[in-house]
């Protein structure tokens, strides 16, 4: 993070962000008139779409909604989806690609793909037993569970199913492997001794790796990958409990996430290393840990939360009663915003101005990297878009993009990189911006400035 240098600012700006990003959210329900059972929500990691299941005469099917207010939109008819084991398996027969495009779901037939642009279902494989399909987050290929021999394999498949299903595994005995694949990487459980363990395939070199867990009791690990493929979120019995763990690939013990309490906890994590997960006193309620573990729910009834969550964690999504049914209810926690850059970039002594806006969690990132070394001086502006070039000033190809309505000091950090943090806001509609980074480089030219191309935010 960079640390201030100067700050001269008339602070409305900042100060409307901050006061919206303050405002405690409500949880909005989704749905209505869902019919019996669970909904089974997933969200999209980088898109508003979630999918879920309701019962429209009789028969289960497949429909999605957006968070802004859309009315659920019903995609199949009478497909009959299955859910599990009756009407509330805590496991997700739904998964959904990273740009919310593709939805896996099965019924009788075997194994569905839903392409919701096209709004068409392609059957990939026939497999009807508890397949439990995941797809990865391209929406290139999925995994799901299939009988062999009386035992529960896993099998990999093209997103089309134009090939063959290739198996995974081989005489994994008794139970379910309800495998989870992100990244290029598939973990799964399998029984080992008396108790059922994580174990992962790299889909890549064709390995596989395991048991990497130990004495985890009995029962289902309900073990998911993050987002990157680089750690695994279960849970485990620990002290008559089962006890949410994070578990990182690249070594290290497992790490728990928070108390142990009766019933799953079906922990599912976003890019920001953020967990949401299920916890009981009396009832389950969605819990959220960053990393202390406290509830956003409460008075709920009986049944499962099955909370999901988006890759920043902006979003949560989880079933709860409303009207003796289970609906689809959601947290927004914050707005993405959209950022682009305009107009010329100025030529630095060393490298170049490179920009670039990065999300992390409810907070939006702008800046320029640079090959000019830590702590050279620059200003953050803000105000009106303007084209003022800078060349009759003694700085060719530099041209000032905004007025000067407010402006803050940095100084480049130890990679060279100038940036300013504001909080996303928790509303729909955000307030455009305009901005510049003017960079003090003495050897770049006469004048000894450099400026970055403008910056446009908010606007959605």
């Amino acid at each position: 993070m960079n640390t201030p240098f100067l700050r001269r600012s008339s602070g409305l700006l900042a100060m409307a962000l901050a006061a919206a990003c303050a405002v405690a959210q409500t949880p909005v329900r989704l749905t209505t008139n869902s019919g019996p059972g669970s909904r089974h929500p997933v969200v999209a990691l980088d898109a508003d779409v979630v999918a879920y299941v309701a019962i429209v005469n009789g028969s289960r099917e497949l429909f999605t909604v957006a968070t802004d207010g859309s009315a659920p939109v019903q995609r199949t008819s009478a497909a009959d989806l299955r859910v599990g084991h009756g009407t509330l398996d805590v496991w997700p027969p739904l998964s959904i690609s990273d740009d919310g495009r593709w939805i896996t779901w099965w019924n009788a037939q075997g194994v569905h793909v839903f392409d919701r642009r096209l709004g068409v279902s392609t059957l990939v494989a026939t497999s009807a037993l508890l397949p439990f399909p995941q797809i990865d987050g391209d929406g290139s290929r999925l995994v799901y569970q299939a009988p062999v021999n009386g035992d529960l394999e896993v099998f990999v498949v093209d997103r089309a199913g134009l090939l063959p299903p290739v198996q995974l595994t081989q005489n994994s005995g008794a139970g379910r492997r309800l495998p989870h694949l992100r990244a290029g990487k598939v973990v799964f459980q399998k029984l080992v001794g008396a108790h059922m363990e994580l174990f992962v395939h790299d889909l890549a070199l064709g390995t596989t790796s395991g048991p990497l867990t130990t004495n985890s009791g009995g029962g289902n690990r309900h073990g998911r990958l993050t987002p990157d493929g680089s750690a695994i979120l279960y849970e485990a019995v620990g002290a008559d409990f089962l006890e949410p763990l994070r578990l990182d690939l690249g070594g290290g013990a497992p790490v728990p996430i928070g108390p142990g309490t009766s019933g799953a906890r079906l922990p599912a994590g976003d890019g920001d290393q953020q967990v949401v997960l299920q916890s009981t006193a009396t009832a389950p309620e969605v819990w959220f840990a960053d990393p202390a573990l406290t509830p956003f729910t409460s008075a709920s009834r009986g049944g499962h939360r099955l909370p999901s969550i988006d890759r920043h964690g902006q979003v949560i999504v989880w079933q709860r009663e409303f009207q003796s049914r289970n609906e689809v209810w959601a947290l927004r926690r914050c707005w993405p915003s959209a950022t682009r850059t305009y107009g010329p970039t100025g030529q630095p002594s060393l490298g170049a101005l490179l920009p670039f806006a990065t999300t992390y969690r409810c907070q939006l990132s702008v800046g320029v990297a640079s090959q000019l070394p830590p702590g050279t001086l620059g200003v953050y502006v803000l105000g009106t878009p303007q084209s003022v070039p800078l060349a009759p000033l003694g700085a060719p190809g530099n041209w000032s993009l905004v007025t000067i309505g407010s402006w803050q000091g940095l100084l480049a950090d130890g990679q060279g990189r100038f940036a300013v943090t504001t909080p996303l806001s928790t509303t729909l509609l955000q307030p455009r911006t305009f901005a510049q980074f003017v960079v003090f480089d003495a050897a770049a030219n006469a004048l000894g400035l450099v400026t970055s191309a403008g910056f446009e935010t908010g606007g959605l």
